[in-house]
């Protein structure tokens, strides 16, 4: 089963448009973008950084995109076999509270920016030497 892939985010590379895409995440029935959308483009905006000092307000939120871009690869690899995966994931879902928690991380609330309960989850190495 063979379906085209929704175009990536289109949509700047700002705290105002980070804290909007989160906000999607949490409220993801009413959103125009997919989890799988979402964390991409957390993963793209975070790389614009990989080799440049961020202004200090990009800065406070690069934990939070690069948590949200490995979560996303973590719950999936921890959650779906390769076979589910290959028939694709465009509506995965992760879960709420850790859109919600990101959000709070945004607003200094939980600086570590990091979702508990995330006790499930399994490191990458573990998966890939079963």
């Amino acid at each position: 089963m063979s379906t085209l892939a929704p175009a990536p985010v289109d949509f700047p590379f700002t705290v105002a448009a980070a804290v909007q895409m989160l906000r999607w995440g949490a409220l993801p029935v009413g959103s125009p973008y997919s989890h799988k959308q979402i964390a991409e483009w957390c993963a793209r905006f975070w790389s614009q950084y990989v080799e440049v000092d961020a202004p200090p307000d990009i800065e406070r939120l690069l934990p939070v995109l690069t948590d949200v871009d490995a979560q996303w690869e973590l719950f999936l690899v921890n959650t779906y076999s390769v076979e589910e995966l290959r028939t694709g994931y465009e509506q995965v879902r992760m879960p709420i509270e850790w859109f919600e928690q990101w959000l709070r991380a945004t607003s200094g609330e939980n600086p570590a920016g990091r979702p508990a309960g995330r006790d499930h989850l399994l490191p990458l190495t573990t998966f890939n030497s079963r």
